[in-house]
């Protein structure tokens, strides 16, 4: 993810956000939503990380239906990813409800985060402006990956704040590699908040050379703000022996293999 600095003009409609240029890709895990009419709007979260979350106002599934205009639902939310973890499962779930409305609007989705347009269609994409520009990649395939989050979670405000502190940032993002396969480009980017996360979280850093070390990994990363790491291996043998590796070595970090990426 390359990001440029922050919008300063107040008269600017994304006054206070951040320029992106992104590849993002999807995985085959991810949180359960069911929804149904009811007489009065209702919101129970249940799974392994769903007491990391509350059902207050400003809870991103609750926005999401009230940008919708729909009438009452009652929403069942499965949390299987972990909170506040870089990988976009809250904005995800707001692009789920926009889909159940029947609305496919990116400045409606945007409106309640940078990610949710481009989970709105959910497919291997370019993302640039403030993620409200989405440009589909079709045909990419997919890529075999561990997920890694060692139970902590980061401030996405935090990270941003030490972003924007920092010297020489661009007015405007790098721009992402627009050609090869999907591993070159991803190869060819990088995520310019990962040094400002690790230096925050330096457990990110353990996480990322426990990645690297593991043979068959091509490329070890950050996602989004962290602190979920990403590995991206050669086949899915190799995956799997890394699994088992790193699941024996941190036993308490929450490790998933995923496919990324489209089918073939």
């Amino acid at each position: 993810m390359h990001v440029g600095r922050i919008i300063q003009d107040p008269h600017d409609p994304f006054f206070g956000y951040h320029p992106l240029d992104s590849l993002v890709v999807f995985a085959d895990i991810g949180d359960s939503l069911e929804m149904r009419s009811a007489k009065t709007t209702t919101l129970s979260i249940g799974g392994p990380f769903g007491e990391g979350l509350t059902v207050g106002g400003d809870n991103l599934i609750l926005r999401a239906l009230s940008a919708a205009r729909s009438g009452p639902q009652s929403i069942a939310l499965e949390k299987n990813l972990p909170v506040s973890a870089g990988i976009g499962g809250g904005s995800a779930n707001a692009a789920a409800i926009l889909r159940m409305c029947h609305i496919d609007d990116l400045h409606m989705a945007v409106s309640l985060g940078a990610d949710v347009p481009v989970c709105l269609k959910s497919q291997t994409a370019h993302m640039t402006g403030i993620g409200e520009d989405v440009t589909l990649l079709p045909e990419m395939g997919q890529l075999q990956a561990l997920l890694i989050n060692p139970r902590i979670a980061v401030s996405t405000g935090a990270i941003f704040k030490a972003f924007d502190a920092g010297p020489d940032i661009r007015e405007t993002p790098r721009p992402m590699k627009m050609s090869g396969d999907l591993l070159a480009r991803a190869l060819d980017g990088r995520n310019d908040l990962e040094p400002i996360a690790t230096a925050q979280a330096p457990i990110i850093g353990e996480v990322l050379r426990a990645l690297a070390s593991q043979n068959g990994c091509q490329l070890a990363r950050m996602s989004g703000s962290g602190a979920t790491c990403f590995g991206i291996f050669e086949n899915n043998t190799s995956r799997k022996r890394a699994e088992a590796a790193i699941k024996t070595q941190h036993p308490n970090w929450w490790c998933v293999a995923a496919r990324l990426g489209e089918a073939n």
